[in-house]
């Protein structure tokens, strides 16, 4: 088939309906068991014939492409593939021992060359032809093997791990995304979240289907065309967060794989594969349907991965600060207590070290026992004070933005170590916030009770100490009066910066600060000392008072009232007062 052409064209959508149809096809070739490549399949073919002949055909494209656009002419003919039938018993002799993981890692390569093939040509004038010889071996060519695809799934099981080998890399990349682009647009012009809401309705409505079907045996319709459906949910989900969205979508997943898991084998097969083609259009090749449209905000490099990484990060340790140390040993919503959940996230990031040179390199590397870290970190936090609990996850953290910042920054980066750093970091920060932001001051009445509270324990510490010991050592080192005088003065700092006599400070400038104080009250004696402390903390309770309420939450005055007074108290309660966090 030697042929001249001058027709030209552009590739205009290819690769999403490329990627569409290799990442359909994965999600069945990938959960089936080995034992299941070698059984006949309805074209006489084995799955392990399938998938090598894809490959194989994929293969001869980038050289055949390079020929069109050197000569006008695809090379077919000349390197002997018109002879189908012989090309195809070639390769399924040259692969009848092949490893089946060998196999598909084959199938990946093919895939990534026609992938940066794709990209190569974009925005350019091509001979249709070259287009064409791609077509034919990608989007014309896996919808043949679709029967098989199907035919090779045989019990609800098979077809559960089917919809889930498809949902985890989809599910994995918008949680990559993380939450601040959720709300971007879409190459298609929608964006994210509707997205996600558009994959959680279909779904759904799947899920509804099916489980009708399995009542009645009526193979029925979606209930409209897919515009009106689409249009439905996305208008169904405005004004839902991207929290809310994402909740639904696992929902109806969760939904979906149960109705799946309900089939019978006859169900699976009656009506020509009705519950497969069903599950297949909603779940996994719905998700291929949308891969290069999602993927393409997926952060690729080092420096957009520390973006999201922040993004993430900011929010939930502000949160565990506002929280204080006192609260960390309360039971969070989850039904354990937050230095357990602190514990268990810093220990998720620990776990980098090992986990994450295979998933640079693609591989999936050793799988942990997740339940037994889990209920270990869980059973050790009880011991551990709140502040070494916090030290760690910031340690951890610390040490995981290092190793972001020491890969190469002009490398992409596999989505394997992609999806494992937004899991344990910024994925797994924004699943375990609603835990504790709860406890975040949500009013000025919330922050005064704060206030009251962590003073009387504060206070009442201090009696017990008594006038007569003010000048005995601290735990930490300094003497009980040395500790007022500090705490006072930065009462008094707080005071004057809320009224705008605001500073910018730094380590050096806090530490000279809190010695001008203790210098500054060498010569006080203990009751005078009490009673400033006493009054400075009446005249801060007055200020904050004073505060409009939708005020108090800013964070630049929060960052005043907060942290120069309980949330600061909280540390020396537990560091020179005996106070167990």
């Amino acid at each position: 088939m030697s042929t001249e052409t001058l027709a030209t064209t552009k590739v205009g959508d290819l690769l999403p309906r490329i990627d569409h149809l290799y990442v359909s096809a994965r999600s069945s070739f990938d959960p089936l068991p080995a034992d299941r490549y070698d059984e006949k399949l309805p074209s006489g073919m084995t799955l392990r014939e399938v998938l090598a002949h894809l490959a194989a055909w994929e293969e001869t494209v980038p050289p055949r492409v390079a020929a069109v656009l050197a000569t006008g002419k695809d090379t077919y003919e000349r390197e002997d593939l018109s002879d189908i039938d012989a090309f195809n018993a070639k390769v399924s002799a040259e692969t009848k021992d092949t490893p089946i993981d060998d196999l598909k890692a084959r199938l990946a390569r093919s895939h990534e060359a026609i992938v940066a093939l794709v990209r190569s040509l974009e925005g350019r004038e091509i001979p249709e032809l070259a287009k064409k010889v791609i077509e034919w071996n990608t989007t014309e060519h896996y919808p043949d093997h679709f029967g098989d695809l199907g035919a090779a799934i045989k019990t609800a099981k098979d077809l559960a791990m089917t919809v889930n080998a498809g949902w985890i890399n989809f599910r994995l990349a918008l949680m990559s995304l993380g939450m601040a682009v959720l709300d971007e647009r879409t190459s298609t012009g929608w964006t994210y979240r509707e997205l996600a809401a558009h994959a959680a309705g279909w779904e759904d409505l799947a899920a509804t289907r099916l489980g009708r079907f399995r009542a009645t045996g009526e193979t029925n319709d979606p209930g409209g065309t897919a515009d009106e459906i689409n249009a439905r949910l996305v208008g169904a989900a405005k004004g839902k967060s991207g929290r809310e969205t994402l909740a639904d979508l696992d929902a109806a997943h969760t939904r979906l794989v149960r109705e799946v898991d309900q089939l019978t084998p006859e169900q699976i097969k009656a009506s020509d594969g009705w519950a497969i083609a069903v599950v297949a259009g909603n779940s996994y090749g719905h998700y291929g349907e949308h891969h290069t449209e999602l993927f393409s905000a997926v952060p690729r490099r080092p420096a957009q991965l520390l973006e999201r990484m922040r993004e993430g990060w900011r929010p939930f340790r502000r949160a565990v600060a506002r929280s204080g140390l006192r609260r960390l040993s309360d039971t969070t919503s989850a039904g354990w207590t937050a230095k357990a959940m602190l514990s268990h996230l810093a220990y998720w990031l620990e776990s980098l070290d090992r986990s994450l040179p295979y998933r640079l390199k693609g591989e999936r590397g050793p799988i942990p026992d997740v339940q037994a870290e889990n209920d270990r970190e869980q059973a050790a936090s009880a011991s551990r004070p709140a502040s070494e609990v916090i030290k760690r996850l910031d340690d951890a953290y610390a040490k995981l933005v290092k190793i972001v910042e020491n890969l190469p920054a002009d490398e992409d980066i596999h989505f394997m170590a992609i999806r494992l750093i937004a899991g344990e970091s910024y994925g797994h920060f924004f699943e375990h916030l609603p835990e504790i932001e709860s406890w975040m001051p949500q009013n000025k009445a919330d922050v005064l009770a704060r206030y009251d509270a962590v003073w009387n324990e504060f206070r009442g510490r201090l009696r017990e100490v008594g006038r007569a010991r003010l000048l005995d050592p601290t735990p930490s080192g300094w003497s009980y009066r040395d500790m007022c005088a500090h705490a006072a003065n930065w009462l008094q700092q707080a005071v004057n910066e809320l009224g705008g006599a605001t500073k910018r400070w730094n380590a050096e400038l806090i530490q000279k600060e809190n010695e001008r104080a203790v210098a500054a009250h060498k010569l006080v004696g203990a009751e005078a000392m009490l009673d400033e402390l006493d009054t400075s903390a009446k005249r801060m309770r007055e200020t904050i008072a004073s505060i409009p309420d939708d005020q108090i939450l800013d964070p630049k005055t929060f960052g005043i009232v907060g942290f120069y007074s309980y949330l600061h108290w909280e540390e020396h309660l537990h560091e020179d007062l005996g106070a167990s966090y």
